[in-house]
């Protein structure tokens, strides 16, 4: 992967999480109903629009998956939107693209300062003990 890609995943990623867990299950709908005959051969579609009516109340829960669905649905609403581990995987995605390891937490912790995410334990990435000023 090139950097410009990773930094278009990288922005890719940080606007779905952006998204409410409802827009989101809106985008996964429309872009399997939009593929249309190139999708997989499977019940995707179908299983998240049955989904999708039981969490906006459209349908009444009958089964133990339809209470385990609404329990996923909550819990995936409680979550904040961006956690150590989502900026830990970003910033190795871009050191995978070619990003040397300071200049990816230098653009992770750009990203997150802009976004208002920033951490208390010092720069993202610096392993909570900030090496760099440990080995000098």
């Amino acid at each position: 992967m090139s950097r410009d890609s990773a930094l278009d995943l990288l922005a890719f990623a940080v606007g779905y999480r952006l998204m409410t867990p409802a827009e989101r299950r809106a985008l996964r709908i429309s872009v399997l109903y939009e593929m249309g005959e190139a999708a997989p051969a499977t019940p995707e579609l179908a299983v998240l629009w049955h989904e999708d009516r039981l969490i906006r109340g459209e349908r009444e829960p009958t089964t133990t998956y339809d209470r385990w669905t609404l329990m996923r649905a909550r819990d995936e609403a409680a979550r904040p939107a961006f956690d150590e581990q989502f900026w830990r995987q970003r910033r190795s995605d871009l050191e995978a693209a070619g990003f040397d390891p300071k200049e990816a937490r230098d653009v992770v912790a750009s990203l997150r300062t802009s976004l208002g995410n920033t951490t208390t334990t010092g720069r993202e990435g610096d392993d909570n003990g900030n090496l760099e000023q440990a080995a000098a």
